[in-house]
């Protein structure tokens, strides 16, 4: 068993009894079925995750440092420890992070009345200084269908096969398939799908505005347990073991190594910089240095340079 496999399980575990906790706080006595059933995970995972809780604390350990889980026939009641209490502090990276990624939930339709999430967006905005000037702090996806977002994210939920129509950006081709959702990944300021497409076999991210058609289907979607959400930060596929080098401009190293799969990087006498990165595929790496342009240079191994070549080329002769 692999250390990302591991890895990707304790993640998902960790998220998930952050969901249920605040949940189960607000609501004494919620039963074990319903926990499980609102976040869909078996009863028996819901008990060893409550299990899990209760060891949590501060050294010590002694009733005020710990959690105190209890379930009293089916029902549950959580006492959280004295810290608690104490109030969140938050750097200021921290806090606009925070800020970002919530005003960009609060973008989702069935959110459109969360009047908690915008009541603490208030409030984090006028601790940044934003005080109601939305407009000092943007944050803008790109426009999706409404319908597709909801739909995958009930085939998500229900864990259930999607057919799609989707327009190929390579091919230029409007191409009917179908595919096994894992996740919806918001990267680049766009909304992605990653699936498994039964066509090729292979793991894909389908970005939700090149989807004409998004149905769900009555089979079952098969889902890795070590599914992992990071894996996909900059809209990479996390497939793949090859390494490769570039040299990348400084106005682009400022935001490189926050979005792609950077192994190690070192800055040049010229203030450019040298990195190392996983590829997903030739392909992929020839789509990214088109991406950056002049800002990436020398490239290694040199086919590379000649992938991207062609590429370009192919992408000007079905353009003209």
């Amino acid at each position: 068993m692999s250390d990302q496999s591991t890895a990707g399980r304790l993640g998902q575990r960790l998220g998930r009894i952050l969901l249920m906790l605040p949940y189960a706080i607000q609501n004494p006595g919620v039963s074990v079925t319903e926990l499980s059933h609102r976040f869909g995970v078996a009863k028996r995972d819901v008990i060893d995750d409550l299990n899990l809780v209760f060891l949590c604390g501060l050294p010590g350990y002694g009733p005020g440092d710990l959690i105190d889980v209890s379930i009293d026939e089916d029902r549950i009641y959580i006492d959280m420890a004295d810290y608690f209490s104490a109030p969140l502090r938050l750097t200021p990276g921290e806090a606009l992070s925070l800020y970002a990624g919530a005003t960009a939930l609060a973008e989702l339709p069935d959110l459109a009345n969360a009047g908690s999430l915008k009541s603490a967006l208030d409030k984090l905005g006028k601790a940044l200084g934003v005080d109601g000037d939305a407009a000092r702090i943007g944050v803008r996806f790109e426009p999706a269908p409404v319908q597709h977002l909801a739909t995958l994210r009930d085939a998500l939920s229900r864990k259930r096969r999607v057919r799609l129509e989707y327009l190929s950006a390579t091919r230029g081709e409007l191409t009917e398939r179908e595919v096994d959702p894992w996740g919806l990944i918001a990267a680049l300021g766009r909304w992605y799908l990653v699936a498994r497409d039964r066509l090729s076999g292979e793991e894909r991210m389908f970005r939700l505005d090149r989807m004409k058609v998004a149905e769900i289907t009555s089979d079952a979607a098969e889902v890795p347990e070590d599914f992992d959400a990071e894996r996909y930060k900059g809209a990479f596929t996390g497939e793949g073991e090859t390494s490769v080098t570039l040299e990348i401009s400084p106005a682009a190293a400022r935001w490189f190594e926050d979005y792609y799969p950077v192994e190690n990087s070192y800055e040049l006498d010229d203030g450019w910089r040298k990195v190392t990165m996983i590829a997903g595929g030739d392909r992929w790496m020839a789509t990214l240095m088109l991406q950056l342009g002049s800002d990436c240079r020398n490239p290694e191994p040199e086919s590379l340079q000649q992938r991207a070549r062609a590429l370009a080329a192919a992408i000007e002769a079905r353009h003209r």
